[in-house]
């Protein structure tokens, strides 16, 4: 019943709330206010916390309330305004109250290691604190994958990865195990560095457009080791490329500066990097070079004509038009 007159918002995909409330008779109310942009709906975890006789603060109860957001507000409006102090405090997931829904598949060991993993990030990233069955099933499977490819003594790999990327666990690890691994070959150890190096890869990436950009390397003359070692073992954002909208747009500019056949293969294999967006300063790199079929002068009526590579002859990747300079 005690209004906010401050409020701070944390994180991008799951804003959190967390305060402390001055009340009277000695009592603190600390709360963390979870917003779910999709529902709408405030899921509020407030403690109280009062001053016992030794000083020491002692938690007496704890609930959750989920509301709407207009009643939330309404309610946080009602009363006397109060000194806010708002800060990331101490989570309530340090309480009592345990995760649920474990599922009984999962080893004991590894039972306990997730369930030590879901206390982390609850308390490091203001996470819920009680995640859904779904999510738990998704972050077993995915904690088990983990564990196959670091091995027996990687449960402190696994850790670290896990906190220093959390969205790994809502990954699916296990179709890009099939993938790479089973399907691929790629040896246990490389898919775990790529979960380490490149988790952009695993998260936001999708089998069909890593296949598709595997497939176009493989019809420049890569071979499946060439690829194993070199893009997804130096340069896996690579896989993150659309074919048509990312590849594509490169290959026709560069045909059109006369970078073909041959040079075209030699280029992409020297330098793999080409499909990134300073694809134009690498060829103006190249022409000055003269390396790759590429070069400053290009004939035109029987006339040496200058031709940079940042000025846009039409049709690539962001052109509009074509111009050369004598």
């Amino acid at each position: 019943s005690y209004g906010v007159d401050r409020i701070v918002l944390f994180g991008a995909d799951l804003p959190v709330i967390t305060g402390c409330l001055q009340a009277p008779k000695s009592h603190t109310i600390n709360f963390t206010c979870s917003i779910y942009p999709p529902s709408r709906l405030f899921c509020v975890r407030v403690s109280f916390v009062r001053s016992g006789p030794s000083g020491i603060s002692q938690a007496s109860s704890m609930h959750n309330q989920v509301l709407g957001h207009r009643d939330f507000i309404q309610r946080l409006k009602q009363g006397p305004q109060r000194v806010t102090v708002v800060t990331r405090a101490r989570h309530v997931a340090s309480s009592s109250q345990p995760v649920k829904a474990y599922p009984s598949s999962l080893l004991p060991s590894r039972r306990i290691q997730l369930e030590h993993l879901t206390y982390e990030l609850i308390n490091n990233l203001a996470l819920p604190a009680e995640p859904s069955p779904v999510d738990l099933q998704r972050w077993s499977k995915n904690i088990d994958v983990l564990h196959d490819v670091h091995g027996v003594a990687g449960a402190e790999r696994v850790r670290r990865a896990v906190l220093s990327n959390p969205s790994l666990l809502s990954a699916d690890l296990e179709l890009w195990h099939s993938f790479f691994v089973v399907g691929f070959g790629l040896p246990a150890d490389s898919f775990a560095k790529l979960a380490t190096d490149c988790p952009n890869l695993l998260t936001d990436g999708n089998v069909f457009t890593a296949g598709s950009c595997m497939l176009f390397f493989k019809s420049m003359g890569w071979r499946n080791k060439d690829i194993k070692q070199r893009i997804i073992g130096y340069y896996p954002r690579l896989l993150l490329l659309d074919r048509r909208r990312d590849i594509d747009p490169v290959l026709g500019f560069l045909e059109r500066m006369d970078c073909r056949g041959e040079n075209l293969r030699l280029l992409v294999w020297e330098f793999p990097r080409i499909f990134d967006k300073d694809y134009r300063r690498h060829v103006r790199k190249f022409q000055y070079l003269g390396m790759y079929g590429l070069s400053m002068y290009r004939t035109k009526g029987g006339e040496n004509v200058t031709f940079a590579a940042d000025i846009d002859i039409g049709g690539g990747a962001g052109g509009s038009g074509g111009a050369f300079m004598a």
